[in-house]
């Protein structure tokens, strides 16, 4: 087997490999840092149960539990989202003009750019091969 071809630089003699390999870096030591920032609440509240009122001492435990709730919710779907996205295409453009036609600028302008990545996602490839940046993540691919 051949190993692929090097890719072309781009504007600014930017290698796209390189570029994605330092893009997958960066969200995976943010994942990290999320993770340990996760651990250290929980370790600080001392119970799971005991989060939302931790983070929010102050404010009646009732109202913190509903927040908490919402916010759940939305970010489980916002899971769902990101784990596919390209089979999500339609819903983002969807929900994205549904912000822009309601005045949503700010918030439409983040969906803009979640439905652009999922527009652009490559289809699934079934004789997929590893690349040069699957490698620089491990050979996980």
């Amino acid at each position: 087997m051949t190993p692929p071809a090097p890719a072309a630089p781009t504007l600014h003699g930017i290698n796209p490999t390189v570029d994605q390999a330092l893009a997958d870096t960066a969200v995976t030591s943010g994942a990290y840092l999320a993770g340990l920032i996760a651990c250290a609440m929980l370790d600080t509240a001392g119970r799971p149960d005991k989060l939302p009122e931790y983070l929010f001492p102050d404010l009646d435990p009732a109202d913190v539990r509903r927040v908490w709730q919402a916010a759940l919710a939305v970010g489980l779907r916002a899971g769902r989202l990101s784990n596919s996205p390209r089979f999500h295409r339609d819903t983002l453009a969807r929900l994205q003009a549904l912000l822009a036609d309601a005045g949503w600028t700010a918030m439409a302008h983040t969906a803009h750019h979640a439905a652009r990545t999922a527009a652009t996602e490559p289809e699934p490839d079934h004789e997929r091969t590893p690349t040069s940046s699957d490698e620089t993540r491990g050979g996980h691919w």
